[in-house]
């Protein structure tokens, strides 16, 4: 399965159901259990809602979400994808 490293962050997306879900940087390296790769603290990119080149973004858009807005080492918010 493509992004299967991140799968606990989609559980907990699919688990939780809200609209609108803003999580910062360190809540989603705790949902994760490890740290998030430097590029996701310095590129936006890295949240870019594209399965075909970011295995990562399964991790939100097979839970039903998109990234909205990102925060660098900040937070990430995360929006229902209603057109799903």
């Amino acid at each position: 399965m493509r992004g299967e490293k991140y799968l606990q962050l989609q559980q907990f997306l699919k688990s939780n159901g809200s609209e609108c879900i803003a999580l910062s940087f360190g809540n989603i390296e705790m949902i994760l259990g490890f740290k998030l790769p430097d590029s996701a603290y310095k590129y936006s990119a890295w949240w870019s809602n594209n399965i075909g080149s970011h295995t990562q973004a399964h991790s939100w858009v097979d839970a039903g979400y998109k990234t909205q807005s990102i925060q660098l080492g900040n937070q990430v918010i995360f929006k229902k994808d209603i057109i799903r």
